[in-house]
């Protein structure tokens, strides 16, 4: 008798368990229907090229309520949970992101994988306060998710792969985002056909074009980049990329690693598509609007 009433008891609690959807895709899973489909292939590209030429997995989804999944807690650990479900990123180095947003909760989480210590964090807090909560304040969400992932990508996936000396703000524009790197807005008026060739390429050079020269204040920038010293096979090598302004000719270089050429041949090989077993620790930042 008590064994019937225990399991009388749970029943009701059972259609409450959390469960996470299947992955619709390795790049963009928008069950909530915020991204217009233009919207949703550009930033699929960005994802697919920036996880090519880095090795880092990065997943958005957006979701109505975690409500609709059976979770009840904090969206922190809820988005955690949904990171190691689904297994992003390579699951040795443990280096994948996920960005989920739900839309009726208001509420947004960046997940980072275990191997970001929490200076990554703080970066993925500036990711979530200027690219992503003012445009999900004014309900434009296609916007607040396409310079999202893109502020990802540049701020959060390229300096971690390059094993940059990182602090909470360098690299971040002092400026709005709109000015020093190309949103949603941007992308819309340019011809999808160029637009495209141009993301499949080089998202970053595309995007310089649109900063402001920090001595003139021109959106003259050109990017330049070399190697300084060529990767071994176990070593890492060195470049320098440079951004010079065509109107006044100031330049600023900064210096960035080179994986060796197995690390590269491993992220080429192994870290392309699907989800690769990666696990979260629970870092990362959250956002309300």
């Amino acid at each position: 008798m008590l064994r019937l009433l225990i399991v009388l008891l749970w029943l009701p609690l059972a259609g409450f368990a959390q469960t996470y959807p299947a992955p619709l895709s390795d790049t963009v899973n928008d069950y909530a229907n915020l991204l217009p489909p233009e919207a949703a292939a550009r930033v699929s590209a960005a994802l697919q090229t920036a996880r090519e030429e880095t090795g880092i997995h990065i997943v958005l989804a957006t979701i109505s309520s975690q409500a609709d999944y059976g979770g009840t807690g904090r969206f922190a650990d809820f988005a955690t949970g949904w990171f190691n479900s689904w297994g992003i990123g390579d699951a040795t180095r443990n280096d994948g992101i996920l960005i989920l947003v739900a839309e009726k909760d208001r509420e947004m989480r960046i997940a980072l994988g275990a191997a970001y210590d929490p200076v990554w964090d703080g970066r993925a807090q500036r990711v979530v306060d200027t690219a992503m909560l003012p445009a999900f304040r004014n309900d434009d969400y296609a916007k607040g998710l396409e310079d999202g992932a893109l502020m990802a990508i540049e701020q959060l996936a390229r300096p971690f792969a390059a094993h940059e000396a990182v602090t909470i703000d360098s690299g971040f524009p002092a400026e709005p985002w709109l000015d020093k790197v190309i949103g949603g807005v941007m992308f819309a008026g340019i011809a999808g056909v160029i637009l495209w060739g141009l993301i499949k390429s080089r998202l970053r050079d595309f995007a310089v074009r649109f900063k402001r020269c920090p001595n003139c204040g021109a959106r003259r920038l050109q990017l330049t980049q070399k190697t300084t010293l060529e990767p071994a096979e176990t070593t890492q090598g060195q470049g320098l990329r440079i951004e010079t302004c065509g109107h006044c000719g100031h330049e600023r270089r900064d210096s960035f690693t080179l994986p060796s050429k197995a690390a590269a041949r491993a992220r080429t090989s192994s870290s392309s598509s699907g989800f690769g077993g990666g696990r979260s620790g629970g870092g990362g930042a959250s956002g309300k609007w």
